[in-house]
């Protein structure tokens, strides 16, 4: 099969083993997987991730074969086409998803994730290999790019509940890529009444206000503090939401952030970065990390693609073929895009 193959920092289109499905997986043809932050970060930070894989303790493949390849890939849906023994429950022709990992008894962790393995392909290619017990249909209704979108709006579901947020609180969500504005449409759904998003990408902004954020700021032309007062009667934020991920930010998070407030961190800062704890000693901060999603989440995030109650369609700014995909990834460099997703079988 066709797939994109991780080699170092080298992307390229090459002829890979389709995987075979064996007991409880099936074979799935992909429909639609998105590009992600992750992705575009173990691109270019691969040795930067391994390191802090292993600073938590983590042995990870990458030590041992620094230069073998991967096919990343984790947003994904596909369409089953073979099923292996105890898989039958899922007929040929079942769009289905799943949280991107397979079950694999004889890792320490009972699980192998998708996509950052050499052993396990992910969705940047034809094929993928996915356990049968882990398996969500995809409702008819849900377009498959919208489809899609299930896995980073988990992200966004997981950081607005570990907020444990009131309707009346007053959030600013700093970033407006893809998990920026998935936090925005969980902080609408969850009934926050007043949340601000800044981003310097106009194309962006225009997606959040489209949206539902009640308000947009310019980080490069306005002073952030200044245009949120304007707004809020004089108050500063008392949660804000980190998911730029980019050295800086998260001391401007905590200089925003009014006295005992929340900051949620969300985006992934590949660099060691610095802070002025005195700041938040002086404020009093919460600083919470967050990780990942629950596999209820996952589920929680596609039915409420497919009853409506959150609405990703417009953050889906442009579909690929797998011959763009290599291009993509340099092209995202510039946010202009939210989330493009490839469609590796056209």
């Amino acid at each position: 099969m066709r797939a994109m193959v991780l080699r170092g920092k080298a992307l390229s289109i090459e002829e890979i083993e389709r995987p075979v499905a064996g007991p409880g997986q099936v074979l799935a043809r992909v429909l639609a997987c998105g590009i992600c932050g992750s992705d575009l970060h173990a691109a270019r930070f691969m040795d930067e991730m391994m390191a802090s894989a292993a600073a938590g303790g983590r042995k990870t493949w990458y030590e041992e074969n620094p230069g073998q390849g991967i096919v990343m890939g984790h947003e994904f849906v596909a369409e089953v086409v073979e099923c292996g023994p105890g898989a039958e429950a899922f007929s040929p022709g079942t769009r289905v998803t799943s949280i991107p990992v397979l079950i694999a008894p004889e890792s320490p962790t009972g699980f192998q994730s998708i996509g950052y393995s050499p052993v396990v392909p992910g969705a940047y290619g034809e094929y993928v290999v996915l356990s049968a017990p882990l398996l969500l249909r995809v409702p008819e209704n849900v377009e498959s790019k919208v489809a899609a979108t299930t896995e980073p709006s988990a992200v966004g579901l997981h950081a607005v509940r570990e907020a444990r947020l009131k309707p009346d609180d007053r959030v600013l969500v700093m970033g407006a890529g893809p998990i920026g504005l998935m936090t925005l449409l969980w902080l609408k759904k969850e009934g926050v009444t007043s949340v601000s998003v800044s981003d310097p990408s106009r194309e962006r902004r225009e997606v959040a206000g489209r949206l539902g954020a009640d308000q947009v700021i310019n980080p490069a032309t306005e002073d952030v503090a200044d245009a949120f007062a304007n707004v809020r009667d004089g108050a500063q934020p008392n949660v804000v939401f980190e998911c730029v991920g980019v050295k800086g930010t998260l001391a401007e998070a905590m200089a925003l952030v009014q006295l005992r407030g929340t900051i949620m961190v969300v985006g992934v800062c590949m660099h060691e970065d610095a802070i002025r704890p005195m700041v938040g000693i002086n404020k009093q901060l919460t600083l919470k990390f967050v990780l990942g999603y629950s596999a209820a989440e996952y589920a929680e995030a596609l039915a409420a693609l497919a009853d409506g109650s959150v609405n990703t369609e417009p953050l889906v700014t442009r579909t690929i073929t797998l011959d763009e995909l290599p291009a993509a990834f340099a092209s995202l460099a510039d946010p202009k895009d939210c989330k493009v997703v490839l469609l590796p079988n056209g």
